[in-house]
């Protein structure tokens, strides 16, 4: 935490020195100063444009332009930005997952939904993974802390990311933008919008990314880990009369990605196999940079949709109508043994050593989604003012997964002097295959109201409510070739299942036997907010909010047709007590917020051995409570100078486990355990100088951001004996800094930027997951983009 806000410090004494001060343009007068200052920061976080200092909840922003200077394309990259948001990338998008305040949720589930959801342009994404593709054209990205259930619906039980993006300008205009980094990334964008008449305004936006990849593959001899996206956006603007607007939009993206493989990193302590691990992994830990798998992972992706919004003024009032379809068809290829071929048990020594299989996985998917908003929203000025509503969507997902496993059971071949034993031709080779097909509906219907009364200039009270039916409808069929008594991997969990019938334990072979769900879920919901206004600059809250998650299914291929039961609904209670504050003339802003929720039901990743394979589960994981303070800070000291941070203390952990049916004490988990993804601590802080010198035709623009994160867990884990500690303990991400450096040559009117990024610095490593399903039970890394030190180059034409 120190190198990253040391350094982002020592950056704002540099660029604020004399020697710099000297060339920059005198500082125009007082009564200047006081007419240009900043705009007020706008969001939309209630359903309608207000500043951000009167919005009584803890709210984010980052500004499109700060993410383009940042060469930040993704939300992966933008977490940084947001002490209190923490992104788990896992080997596809499919299995990666936002959290905020500690809260979140990982699943392999095409019957389970996010804890935080995301919203584009007024359309709720109803699957993470569609979340997190490009950011382009954006104006500003909105995190909203906490419930926001009423406003924005039952996936936003621990929060929202709102991302909106720019709309075509009254001129015709556009820009170009390039970008190159090392290991061979190039990125592409270009734009051109502007009016076309009778009151109407288009614009496009095209991007194209590629790039080789962090981690060296030794089998295939180059880099892995890399992506090649392309697509773009379209929208049209039509403000027809004074108080009717309408806005179209249609976008589509097409990916290929060589991602994300993990790395096999260090030894499991708890099944300790020293022979695999000398000739299949080195022992770097998160700052392992090479493979041998048999084929590196890949996802395929193409997504697009379109959303018709029309806002239409009634009145005094103005009801908005946003009608959206979506697209996400997502197919990953997945080497689930991490090694590069099989080897055959080793019986003759002391412990015995397994084998080594291959495990190769092929998981297309299909969905689509469909939602209904109308809104209903007063003026303000009166004694009440509201927002009405009601929400419908329809989601619908298909997946085909094909699981090839190879065995080696019996060898020729002399041990290797590891005591691995190969397994060449002559081997008794066994080749189980399976395919499971599985789908699942969401159908949600909502109704919501949030009203806001005016007592006097300076107090209001907030109170809100959103009635939701949830109905999950899921299928699923497997049929394998394999004649035991279940496929490998596949069956009852041995310890703790994920919410099986004591029945299921002893019972049930799924081979070629259709299964079928479904559950339902009312809930109503809702939050109060007192908000006093101390003047203009300075405003109090304390608000209480009821959040909502719906009931899910953990439908996989490793599920037998039988043992697998809904999964409870999640609900939560949540205390905020914030205050915001502006300062010279909103030069400076400095918001605090303290929190506390209880979350009841969590529905939570419990990794479980299943028939020697390491799996994860989804469960009601009982109680757990996060509870912290935050600060976010952005201070516009002149024109050259700005200094903008954030920083996020929380305490998520286990209050009381729920343990399922068919559990054995043993892998229960005590309060007070941490929750996964939830370091206690993170941090950002960036400064941005610029100098006009007027020896030069160009400004010098100067940047520095910083980053620091906590240790924190990367699974939900038992700790009830030494060997259980151990694993805790080989899970822990360790703390680690980033630190940012850019200088870029801006022209005059901004025409033009150029500049040279250099992202982490001090090439400081660290990994995003630790996993445990690695050959000979060794641990696997999953290292991010970030995660090593790399430059750019990047530059950008406006006209």
């Amino acid at each position: 935490m120190t190198k990253a806000f040391y350094l982002s410090g020592a950056a704002l004494l540099v660029v604020a020195s004399p020697a710099f001060a000297q060339t920059v343009a005198p500082a125009p007068a007082t009564d200047q100063a006081d007419a240009t200052a900043p705009s007020d920061i706008i969001v939309t976080a209630q359903k309608r444009s207000e500043r951000l200092q009167d919005v009584p909840a803890a709210v984010s922003v980052v500004s499109g332009d700060t993410l383009a200077k940042m060469s930040i394309n993704n939300i992966e990259d933008s977490q940084r930005l947001v002490p209190a948001l923490t992104f788990v990338k896992g080997d596809t998008s499919l299995n990666s997952a936002l959290f905020l305040r500690g809260i979140g949720t990982v699943s392999f589930s095409i019957a389970a939904e996010p804890s935080v959801t995301s919203v584009i342009d007024g359309v709720v994404l109803s699957r993470a993974g569609e979340s997190f593709g490009d950011l382009y054209d954006i104006d500003r990205i909105e995190v909203l802390r906490g419930p926001q259930g009423t406003l924005f619906g039952k996936n936003s039980s621990a929060g929202v990311i709102n991302i909106v993006t720019k709309e075509p300008g009254d001129t015709l205009g556009g820009y170009v933008d390039l970008g190159y980094f090392d290991r061979n990334e190039f990125k592409a964008k270009a734009s051109i919008g502007g009016p076309i008449g009778g009151g109407w305004r288009a614009g496009f936006t095209g991007f194209y990314g590629q790039y080789d990849g962090n981690i060296y593959d030794t089998t295939t001899k180059g880099y892995i880990n890399g992506y090649k996206h392309y697509g773009g956006r379209a929208q049209l603007v039509g403000d027809l009369a004074p108080d009717v607007k309408i806005r179209v939009l249609a976008d589509y993206r097409k990916s290929d990605d060589q991602c994300c493989s993990f790395v096999i990193g260090a030894l499991n302590p708890t099944t300790p196999n020293s022979a695999i691990t000398s000739i299949l992994a080195p022992t770097l830990g998160g700052a392992t940079r090479e493979t041998i798998a048999s084929f590196p992972n890949r996802t395929r992706e193409e997504t697009y949709g379109a959303s018709l919004q029309a806002d239409i003024g009634i009145g005094t009032h103005t009801l908005t109508s946003i009608t959206s379809y979506r697209k996400w068809n997502n197919e990953e290829i997945r080497d689930g043994s991490w090694t590069d071929q099989v080897y055959a048990p080793n019986t003759t020594v002391t412990p015995t050593i397994a084998g080594v299989p291959l495990i190769r996985d092929d998981g297309p998917e299909k969905a689509s989604t469909f939602t209904q908003e109308l809104r209903l929203t007063s003026p303000t000025g009166g004694f009440v003012d509201y927002v009405l509503g009601a929400f419908y969507y329809h989601s619908v997902a298909r997946r085909s997964y094909t699981r090839s496993d190879t065995y080696c059971t019996a060898s020729p071949a002399s041990p290797l002097p590891s005591g691995l034993v190969p397994c060449p031709t002559g081997s008794t080779i066994l080749n189980p295959v399976g395919t499971a097909n599985f789908g699942s509906t969401f159908d949600n219907l909502a109704a919501f109201g949030q009203l806001t009364w005016h007592f006097t200039p300076q107090l209001r009270l907030i109170t809100g409510l959103r009635y939701t039916h949830d109905e999950v409808k899921t299928d699923m069929i497997r049929v394998d070739n394999f004649t035991g008594p279940t496929f490998p991997g596949v069956g009852a969990p041995a310890g703790i299942g994920a919410n099986f019938d004591q029945g299921v334990k002893d019972t049930g072979v799924s081979n070629g036997v259709p299964w079928r769900g479904k559950t339902s879920a009312d809930n109503l919901s809702g939050k109060a907010a007192i908000q006093y206004d101390i003047d203009h600059d300075h405003m109090v809250y304390v608000s209480y909010a009821r959040g909502y998650k719906g009931p899910a299914f953990n439908v996989f291929f490793n599920m037998a047709a039988i043992n697998t039961a809904p999964i409870a609904p999640e609900t939560s209670n949540s205390f905020e007590a914030g205050l915001k504050n502006s300062f010279d003339h909103g030069r400076i802003v400095l918001n605090l917020a303290a929190f506390y929720a209880k979350v009841y039901n969590y529905q939570a990743n419990y990794p479980t051995t299943v028939n020697g394979t390491v799996t994860t589960t989804i469960i009601n994981a009982g109680d757990v409570s996060t509870r912290g303070f935050e600060a976010d800070w952005l201070a516009r000291l002149s024109r050259a100078l700005t200094i903008t941070g954030g920083f996020s203390y929380t305490d998520a952990h286990v209050d009381n486990f729920l343990a399922p049916p068919a559990a054995q004490a043993i892998n229960a988990i005590a309060p007070g355990t941490p929750l996964a993804f939830a370091p206690k601590l993170k941090g950002s802080l960036g400064v941005t100088y610029r100098i006009d010198p007027a020896s030069l035709p160009f400004g010098i623009e100067f940047g520095a951001q910083g980053a620091f994160t906590d240790k924190q867990v990367s699974t939900l884990q038992s700790t009830n004996n030494v060997a259980q500690i151990q694993l805790f303990q080989a899970q822990t991400i360790g703390a680690y800094d980033q630190v940012d450096f850019s200088i870029a040559a801006i022209g005059h009117e901004d025409r033009y930027r150029v500049a040279f990024v250099l992202k982490n610095a001090f090439n400081d490593h660290y990994t995003s997951t630790i996993g445990t399903g690695g050959p000979g039970g060794s641990l696997i890394y999953q290292n991010p983009h970030d995660s090593g030190r790399y430059w750019g180059v990047t530059g950008r034409v406006n006209f």
